[in-house]
């Protein structure tokens, strides 16, 4: 397969140009983000912390690497006295859920778990799913994490108000961000007269239920004062210091099984990485990948093993069967996807 001979973006994906040289548009154009630094995040945590309080921030952590580390760095960094609050999306693995409680024990952090009623997330995502189906796998990639994010913001903001704190800081990095590749590419909604008139009229309104009864069950509004922080904006994302510190100091760990340490935390990942790529050409898997070796945090070479080993696990029918049993989605749904 060709590829960009600086990233591991196929030449085949959509948007992509390659240039006499090989490189595709997004590293010709990529700009190394320069982190605002540790005195600037001091400066903006100062104006932020409740000295009343006896805890002064919220740190969202899923399990997985980043958020991880910005917990360990909130707390013996900075020296924050922080609250864990995790969004349970119905979809948390079992190495997350260990991961959870093996983080917060080593830093002698609260964890409050938070968990919508009746499974609604699972409810969320499958009547997304159908009601997207007809429009093909790049709407259905594309809104397939909204009750996530939606849970983890409102956890959040909700804590942040129960005790009475005025600061979020998110492990979340652009260094690993897809934003860039699907700007490029753009995205189209379909009309809500195509909404109306498709075969997924009925899981529109069942998600819409759904999904006003979350938004009952968790809370909509960010507390007013509530200030917002992203830990990499400020402190520099560095993929093996960010490992490395995680299991040596909290005893985080991913599965033997997971040729990466990216993105273990959702049962949801190789359905996301498999419809990316069937929607686009590239999985998400490889867009990630491609965004750390633009930043130089990432070796090509590893990167395009770790793309081999998670493609050769890639299992179709047996992503049709978590559709199936775990989300009851149709098989005349799935056809419309993955095809016949």
């Amino acid at each position: 397969m060709k590829r960009c001979s600086n990233c591991i973006i196929p030449a085949k994906a959509r948007g992509i140009l390659l240039d006499e040289n090989g490189l595709c548009q997004l590293c010709r154009d990529y700009k190394t983000p320069i982190p605002r630094g540790e005195k600037e995040l001091g400066k903006e945590i100062e104006k932020s912390l409740n000295d009343s309080s006896q805890y002064n921030c919220i740190v969202p952590v899923s399990g997985g690497r980043d958020s991880s580390y910005a917990l360990f760095y909130v707390k013996n960094v900075l020296g924050l006295s922080p609250i864990a609050v995790n969004n349970d999306n119905d979809f948390t693995t079992d190495i997350a859920r260990t991961n959870l409680d093996v983080i917060t024990k080593n830093t002698k952090v609260p964890l409050i778990r938070v968990k919508s009623q009746n499974r609604i997330s699972r409810k969320i995502v499958a009547e997304k799913f159908k009601m997207n189906s007809s429009f093909g796998a790049e709407l259905v990639v594309a809104q397939t994490c909204e009750a996530c994010k939606y849970g983890f913001e409102s956890a959040a903001y909700n804590s942040a108000r129960k005790y009475g704190i005025r600061l979020i800081i998110w492990g979340d990095s652009i260094d690993e961000s897809t934003t860039t590749y699907h700007s490029l590419v753009g995205f189209k909604t379909p009309t809500k007269f195509k909404r109306l008139f498709s075969p997924g009229t009925l899981s529109l309104l069942r998600y819409k239920y759904y999904f006003n009864e979350m938004k009952r069950q968790y809370g909509s509004d960010s507390p007013k004062g509530l200030t917002e922080l992203h830990l990499y904006d400020y402190v520099a994302w560095d993929r093996k210091l960010i490992v490395d510190t995680i299991q040596e100091k909290l005893g985080w760990s991913k599965t033997k099984e997971s040729p990466t340490s990216w993105r273990i935390d959702c049962e949801l990942i190789p359905l996301v990485d498999y419809l990316t790529e069937k929607a686009y050409g590239v999985s998400k898997m490889e867009l990630g990948f491609s965004q750390m070796i633009r930043n130089g945090k990432m070796d090509r070479e590893d990167a395009l093993m770790q793309v081999q080993e998670i493609k050769s696990r890639t299992d179709l029918n047996a992503l049709k069967v978590f559709l199936r049993t775990a989300m009851n989605i149709p098989d005349s749904c799935m056809h419309k996807v993955f095809g016949k």
